[in-house]
């Protein structure tokens, strides 16, 4: 046999390629075929036929169900002389054909001449074949299949010895199937045919190792070349044990996702879930299974306006933490059902670049809430030790200017008992103004005792809020225009009834008045009565901020008693089962009144 012409061309017939062994073959030389159709240049012209292009029936002979075109033809070399071949077409990848030209010899018959071919490609491939008679009598084996079983032929007991007794039921079962199949020239069996795997023991293994070989049995008895059944095998030993390698590998893996409480997603470069495991839904509140999530792009199902409080932050942060590709830990969110989750992020790089994504979600709202109540406790206990200092300084203040008033008109009284009776009246009308300035400030002390010990009764009754707001604010009018401040009254809110003490709530909200008019003279102070979530809120507050370094609970002429009044607010409002949150310094925030609504008090508060 003389050199192959192998030459690709194009889906239309065109010369691509035109190898050294096609110039020697053909005789044209390769720059000047480029581009020319190649049924043109070797097919004689008495052979066309008209057409445009002779080769376009192996062309399309390819798409049929031997994947290929073959025709013996003569073929034209450039000199204008012909001499027989064999053609050969098939398709390439991606569009295109391969055209492989063999001159056939006159004295070597072609089916010969296959033969010697397949069996070269045969005899050099690591792949075991075995030809069998339909009766089961052994033909012919491949260099391959003689390294397994030996020189002699593989005879019952040598297949015994070399396959695994668990197979050998399969194999027969196997040959037996495809012996009553129907042969090749019925349809591509070859692509329909079973393949499993087997275990083989290859020799020298003393017995002890077993290797594992995928294993075809096809019915090629109407192939003329072969008329039997042919067994085909391969190992696969390593494929198959890195394969359970990597199978036990995700098993240990989904056991550890799968035990933990944390809940896990993975998602690949385009964010579609490729694992998850079942504790994730329950952390974040969905009841979309986890069977759904996987395959999925996680923000479809598990929509963050639906379980999120804030989904713009999260979506912001997610971008963030995408583009930056580091991983992050201890971001925390907030879900529409209350609860706090904490998230950890991390890339999962592979071959220098991002290949996906690792999220961790740990529901903390227990120690958010304990933290929480840690901070608000040091806020509340930072904001009661610089009330006692104010306080006390206050109260000192105010107890002790009647006290020395009164002591010092006593001791005149006592040093000039002559005095005359005008200055005799003064002071003893000075003596009685500060008696009665003291006797109110031990009431007040007596009244918060009284409140935080529970021994000071209340007068509950259903009212609407903004209407005893409203009463406050009216009798706070005479104080207001001594202070030289006006009230912004913003209470036209509807809400259920309140159970409250309408007198002591108004002492409340006049004694937060006064505080503020104090601290922001000649301005104008705001009350907002607002309700939501089941709470009645009060504000009272200035627009304006404090001054550095002022104080809302300050001594002297200006702020006397201020400290003592809100004690007794705050006292009010606990008593009614609120909270009263103070303004900061340099901020323009308010005193914040926040009582929810109950159907009753403890009968211990009535």
């Amino acid at each position: 046999m003389g050199p192959l012409a192998v030459v690709t061309v194009d889906p239309d017939g065109r010369v691509l390629t035109f190898s050294r062994s096609a110039e020697e073959l053909l005789g044209h030389r390769r720059l000047d075929v480029l581009g020319r159709t190649l049924g043109e240049l070797i097919v004689p012209a008495r052979l066309r036929d008209g057409a445009d292009d002779p080769l376009r029936p192996l062309y399309d002979a390819c798409a049929g169900p031997d994947g290929e075109g073959c025709r013996e033809l003569p073929a034209r070399h450039a000199d204008g002389s012909e001499f027989p071949a064999d053609l050969v077409v098939t398709p390439v990848p991606g569009g295109g054909y391969t055209v492989v030209v063999a001159p056939l010899s006159p004295r070597v018959d072609v089916r010969r001449q296959s033969e010697w071919f397949h069996r070269a490609l045969v005899g050099r491939s690591p792949v075991v074949t075995m030809v069998f008679d339909p009766d089961g009598r052994w033909r012919w084996s491949s260099p391959a299949a003689v390294r397994l079983h030996g020189s002699g032929p593989p005879t019952t007991d040598v297949a015994a010895s070399i396959v695994h007794p668990d197979d050998l039921t399969t194999i027969r079962a196997l040959f037996g199937a495809a012996l009553n199949a129907p042969g090749p020239g019925t349809g591509p069996l070859d692509r329909d045919s079973e393949t499993v795997e087997v275990r083989l023991r290859p020799p020298g293994s003393n017995g002890r190792e077993w290797r594992c070989y995928a294993l075809t049995v096809q019915n090629l008895t109407d192939e003329p070349a072969v008329e039997g059944i042919a067994i085909y095998a391969i190992d696969v030993t390593r494929a198959v044990d890195a394969e359970r390698r990597e199978q036990l590998h995700s098993a240990r893996i989904d056991t550890l996702i799968g035990s933990l409480r944390d809940g896990i997603l993975v998602e690949d470069s385009d964010r579609r879930a490729v694992t998850a495991n079942a504790a994730l839904p329950r952390v974040i509140g969905s009841s979309v299974p986890v069977e759904r999530i996987i395959g999925e792009h996680t923000v479809e199902l598990l929509p963050p306006t639906e379980l999120f409080a804030d989904p713009a932050g999260l979506r912001d942060e997610t971008l963030r933490l995408l583009e930056q590709g580091q991983p992050a830990t201890g971001t925390e969110f907030t879900l529409t059902d209350g609860r706090v989750i904490v998230r950890d992020y991390a890339p999962i790089h592979f071959d220098g670049s991002v290949a996906g994504h690792l999220w961790v979600l740990r529901d903390v709202t227990d120690q958010a809430t304990i933290r929480r109540g840690l901070e608000e406790r040091n806020r509340a206990l930072a904001e009661v030790a610089q009330l006692k200092t104010e306080f006390v300084s206050a109260a000192s203040h105010e107890l002790r200017t009647p006290l020395t008033s009164i002591a010092t008109f006593s001791q005149m009284l006592a040093e000039e008992p002559d005095a005359p009776s005008d200055q005799r009246h003064i002071a003893l009308e000075a003596i009685a103004r500060n008696a009665n300035r003291t006797l109110r400030i031990v009431d007040d002390l007596l009244t918060l005792a009284g409140l935080e010990g529970g021994t000071l009764p209340l007068t509950l009754r259903a009212v609407h809020l903004p209407d005893v707001v409203a009463e406050a604010v009216e009798a706070f009018a005479d104080a207001a225009e001594r202070a030289g401040v006006t009230v912004d009254l913003a209470e036209n809110v509807t809400g259920p009834m309140l159970r409250v003490d309408p007198g002591r709530f108004r002492q409340a909200v006049e004694a937060l008045l006064t505080i503020v008019a104090t601290a922001h003279a000649g301005t104008r102070l705001d009350v907002r009565v607002t309700f939501a979530a089941s709470h009645w809120t009060v504000r009272v507050g200035s627009p304006s901020a404090l001054a550095a370094g002022d104080h809302l609970f300050t001594t002297g002429d200006r702020g006397a008693g201020n400290a003592l009044s809100f004690l007794i607010a705050r006292a009010i409002v606990s008593r009614h089962g609120g909270q009263l949150a103070t303004p900061r310094g340099g901020q323009t925030d308010a005193f914040a009144i926040t009582l929810p609504v109950r159907p009753n008090l403890p009968e211990s508060e009535a």
